[in-house]
């Protein structure tokens, strides 16, 4: 699983390349909130840029739910993007 977060997207792209050549054959990206825009970029690119074979197994979407202070709760979402080799 590679968590894609604000750092920029290339990282993300490396930390999958290296999962890649380590063996693994398939790899879950995962985003939540505004990060959710590079997810989708970070799996874009490892399929134009570097693998032409990758395909897109599953895309799922939901929210989780988060407790804060004084018993309130908030809702973030997220984006699940199966990638495989």
């Amino acid at each position: 699983m590679v968590i894609v977060g604000k750092k920029p997207k290339m990282r993300y792209v490396t930390a999958c390349i290296t999962l890649f050549n380590k063996g693994e054959k398939e790899i879950l990206l995962r985003a939540r909130g505004r990060s959710i825009n590079n997810c989708i970029d970070v799996a874009f690119l490892l399929k134009k840029s570097f693998y032409s074979d990758l395909k897109i197994k599953n895309i799922a979407i939901g929210y989780d739910e988060a407790e804060l202070e004084g018993n309130r709760r908030r809702y973030v979402s997220f984006i699940e993007i199966l990638v495989s080799r």
